[in-house]
């Protein structure tokens, strides 16, 4: 654990891509280590690894080494410092037994893609999405941050570990006002609007690291504070938050059937996902936070594909309207097999953990209510009309005006594609999601 800090440090100072591109890969096969080995506890460097955020720290060096092979087109290094920046800043926020360096590196996340959408955006526009990001992430985490002031002048302590043991059912039930941070940072639905500006207007790297691990955030701070403060939340927080996430889901899936742009498609898809995560977190059972987990890194690999197929097309037409790209069969066969791919996994189609969570979320629903069940599963068939829609319309149908013959896909592009989608089939049979009752104990 030390030595992947060590490591992500010393990429920092070293901030050339090769070399960089050798250190992640290093990296992400001894991160893999730490899936059998768990509840590590070091108390004097404030860190803690445990199966939950041992995962999700693997699929972010993952993502991170997918990244670097996806960036061969943008090699300056103040770029690269930004990505290594973010990926330390998740990896320190994952491994954090401080609630005060939990709530430090959590908000610290924004910088390096805010910078990311400003310096390397496409469109005049990116200033716009930067601003939505920052105010909505904020203002959401000030309530946050005045509970955990709070928290800390009434127990004197910020660690994890003594406030799952302390009794916290005195708070008072406005301590749920804290899941705002999170919930915007998932981002739960009525609260999304920054996140479809966002990647619009993002680089290839600055959306790929942004659906594929700092969404993640919400949801591992979504778990994280349901342990702690679960006693002064009211069973009416939980219904209501539940019930507008399923519901606010199913009318993403609907907007995503309305969207002419790709990278906002692939965005609200993203917020139908996320509403299986708050689905699983709140229903308060081992079972709900293995659904969560597993659709966390389940989206995590595939939205970054996904994002990562819609920037090679993007070169290929210069548009991300759905008027323009068409036909892509017709001279790009290859990527159109890639698109196939993605958008089946995209569909949880089985073998491939896309298919675990959402079978594991039918269970959770039909337990807390029939309509939640029925809800889930329009959200289920909106998903495949979606995904089948946005395939056809990319590859399918008369070649668009605005498409010319180029060359086919460069290796460096087919092998970024190809790494997404092995995690995605390869963890189907390990049992690696057997969890999650207790937080590093």
């Amino acid at each position: 654990m030390i030595t992947m800090l060590i490591g992500l440090i010393f990429s920092m100072l070293v901030l050339g891509y090769f070399e960089l591109l050798v250190l992640f890969s290093i990296m992400v096969p001894l991160s893999m280590l730490f899936l059998y080995k768990t509840n590590i506890y070091l108390e004097d460097f404030l860190l803690c690894m445990n199966d939950m955020n041992g995962l999700l720290i693997f699929m972010t060096l993952s993502l991170a080494l997918f990244i670097l092979i996806s960036s061969w087109s943008i090699l300056s290094k103040d770029f690269l410092l930004l990505q290594v920046s973010v990926v330390l800043v998740l990896v320190i926020c994952f491994l954090s037994n401080n609630l005060l360096l939990f709530y430090i590196s959590f908000e610290s996340s924004l910088l390096p893609i805010l910078f990311m959408i400003i310096g390397w955006g496409y469109q005049p526009e990116r200033l716009q999405a930067g601003m939505y990001m920052i105010l909505y992430t904020v203002f959401g985490s000030m309530p946050l941050l005045l509970i955990l002031l709070y928290t800390y002048f009434s127990v004197s302590t910020f660690n994890l570990y003594y406030l799952l043991v302390i009794n916290l059912s005195g708070f008072p039930w406005y301590f749920s006002l804290g899941l705002l941070a999170f919930l915007v940072k998932l981002p739960i639905y009525s609260l999304h609007v920054w996140l479809p500006k966002a990647h619009v207007e993002a680089p290839v790297a600055g959306s790929m690291i942004l659906a594929g691990a700092l969404l993640k955030l919400g949801g591992y701070g979504l778990y994280v504070y349901t342990n702690i403060w679960c006693f002064a939340m009211s069973d009416v927080i939980f219904v209501f938050l539940i019930c507008l996430a399923v519901w606010g889901g199913c009318l993403a899936a609907v907007a995503c059937l309305f969207q002419s742009d790709l990278k906002a498609m692939i965005a609200y898809s993203s917020v139908v996902h996320m509403a299986l995560v708050v689905l699983g977190i709140f229903s308060g059972t081992s079972w709900g936070f293995s659904c969560a987990l597993i659709t966390m890194i389940a989206h995590g690999w595939a939205s970054s594909g996904l994002f990562l197929l819609s920037y090679i097309t993007y070169e290929k037409v210069q548009s991300r309207s759905f008027n323009y790209i068409k036909g892509l069969l017709s001279l790009h066969p290859s990527l159109t097999l890639f698109w196939f791919i993605l958008a089946l996994i995209n569909m949880a189609v089985p073998p491939t953990i896309n298919l675990v969570g959402e079978l594991m979320a039918v269970p959770v629903a039909a337990w807390l209510s029939f309509f939640l069940l029925f809800t889930l599963l329009i959200i289920m068939f909106l998903s495949v009309s979606y995904n089948m829609y946005m395939y056809s319309k990319v590859n399918h149908g008369p070649i668009g005006l605005y498409i010319v013959s180029s060359k086919s896909l460069s290796s460096a592009a087919m092998l970024a594609t190809l790494v997404h989608v092995f995690p995605l089939v390869l963890l189907f049979g390990l049992n690696l999601f057997s969890l999650y009752t207790e937080y590093c104990m």
